[in-house]
């Protein structure tokens, strides 16, 4: 029951993805729009996962569960009904406070119910195998749905299946929640939200707009609530995030090591979608279904993975999963737009298992970090950082993508010649603005004289996409190389 709860908000992750071209023609959305109509989710996911782990050790896990659900469900119904971009972000919003609410509490829940330490591992590989592997069939369901119905059924998907998951959750999961009932840190949850939601204005707002009003005062709102969220997590008689946390080397390579890995999974399944779409023509079911190997591998290192670290060490299977991940973002640095499937599925099986590897010893790392009956804020801390990683992937490579492109646009129009010539200036305009833009402005012309511009947008979104990758793999391999000094060569069990 508490893998079902986990699978429903992973896939919501992702789900979208496929939908993004669909949703550009339908609704006008800007590429910015786009990248919120994902990250709204993840960002208000991760603001107030904090204050969400802290209310269920407090009143309990079994109730912040369900009050998640009922969140996320209403918020899933509203987007099916959003007519303008706008509302699908508010509402967007709305589904990641619910499930702020529900991932934590799985995972706490799960926690207090293994007690057995070499059980809990086996059931934390078991909870990032379905969390993963959600994660990377979410673009699959989403192409399902949108071959045979509209973009709104990714999101009235939803409601049903909350439904059987409160019957399940008020049937089935004991309630539990800290004895000690610690109070609550209202200030604490105000300024990480605040601060957390700016600082991602910022990185996705920057490289469109520039030094304008707006990415100035995101910019200072982020560094001013930021740090008075550290400032007071410091005096407060019960911190949300209690910062002599950050002074244990295995709870902060372990969160290093969670972020990371997110950001590039996240990072890669927003434009990958595109590639196979708009330059290589897929439908959004085929481009879904391209994602099968990144969600098969995830999902089998998940469940081997703890027994892996038990008979090889921690510390060498979080670091050959980083080099795994490494090679497949490197990897598919060199697609084409020419490239065959082989390619494009290898990269991504590459990806899938290293992500595999490292995703449960990086959460059982999190939660040996902090005391069992602090388990919700532990949780909180491990999803927090999972979705921050993955908001900030979509932002910084969706960015450096954006500039890729516009930077390489300009040579292909100039390299392509007399080929466009006869190409109306104002779809000439579009495509410098975005592939997506310039996909829905060329669609409207007739195929032999839009073949060459879409030619020419496709390999500068190419250029771009392979500077995107490569920063990836760059990340991730210093990643590794931290990993290797500072990951313990084996993670026993849980701190009492």
């Amino acid at each position: 029951m508490l893998a079902g709860a986990l699978a429903l908000i992973s896939l919501d992750n992702t789900i979208v993805n496929v939908a993004l071209p669909t949703l550009q023609e339908e609704l006008g959305a800007s590429t910015a729009e786009l990248q919120w109509v994902v990250d709204a989710y993840s960002v208000l996911f991760a603001g107030t996962l904090l204050l969400a782990g802290s209310l269920g050790d407090r009143f309990g896990r079994r109730r912040a569960l369900v009050i998640g659900l009922i969140i996320f469900g209403a918020g899933s119904l509203a987007a099916g009904f959003a007519s303008t971009a706008d509302l699908l972000i508010l509402c967007r919003a709305v589904m990641g406070i619910g499930g702020a609410f529900i991932m934590p509490s799985t995972l706490s829940i799960l926690v207090q119910v293994f007690a057995d330490p070499r059980a809990r591992a086996q059931a934390i590989g078991i909870w990032a195998a379905v969390a993963g592997a959600a994660v990377a069939i979410g673009p699959i369901l989403g192409g399902l749905l949108l071959e045979y119905t509209t973009w709104h059924a990714i999101f009235w998907v939803n409601p049903p299946l909350v439904v059987l998951a409160l019957i399940a959750t008020l049937a089935l999961v004991p309630e539990s929640r800290d004895p000690s009932k610690p109070r609550l840190d209202p200030l604490g949850a105000i300024l990480s939200t605040v601060g957390l939601v700016a600082f991602v204005v910022t990185v996705i707002e920057v490289p469109d707009r520039g030094i304008t009003a707006l990415t100035v005062t995101s910019t200072l709102t982020a560094i001013v609530f930021l740090a008075a969220f550290v400032w007071w997590e410091r005096r407060a008689p019960r911190p949300m995030l209690p910062m002599e946390l950050f002074r244990n080397r295995l709870f902060t390579i372990a969160i290093v090591t969670v972020a990371l890995v997110y950001g590039a999974l996240m990072g890669v399944l927003f434009f990958l979608p595109q590639f196979l779409q708009l330059v290589q023509g897929d439908s959004p079911l085929e481009s879904g279904v391209a994602m099968l190997p990144a969600a098969g591998g995830l999902f089998a290192a998940s469940l081997f993975s703890p027994r892996w670290a038990e008979r090889f060490g921690t510390r060498r299977v979080v670091v050959a999963g980083l080099v795994l991940v490494v090679a497949g973002l490197a990897w598919s640095a060199w697609l084409t737009a020419d490239s065959s499937y082989l390619h494009v599925g290898g990269s991504l099986g590459l990806m899938g298992l290293g992500l595999g590897m490292v995703l449960p010893q990086a959460t059982n790392a999190v939660l040996a970090s902090v005391p069992r009956e602090r388990a919700g804020m532990g949780s909180a801390v491990n999803d927090g950082v999972a979705e921050l990683g993955g908001s900030l992937g979509v932002a910084v490579l969706g960015s450096l993508l954006s500039l890729g492109y516009r930077s390489e646009i300009e040579a292909q129009i100039v390299a392509a010649g007399d080929a466009i010539t006869s190409i109306p200036a104002g779809v000439v305009d579009a495509v410098r603005e975005s592939l997506a833009a310039g996909s829905l402005a060329v669609a409207q012309l007739p195929a032999d004289i839009a073949t060459p511009i879409r030619e020419v947008a496709g390999a500068a979104f190419v250029s771009g996409m392979a500077t995107a990758l490569m920063a990836a793999a760059g990340i991730v391999a210093a990643g590794a190389l931290l990993a290797w000094w500072l990951f313990p060569a084996r993670v026993e069990r849980v701190e009492e």
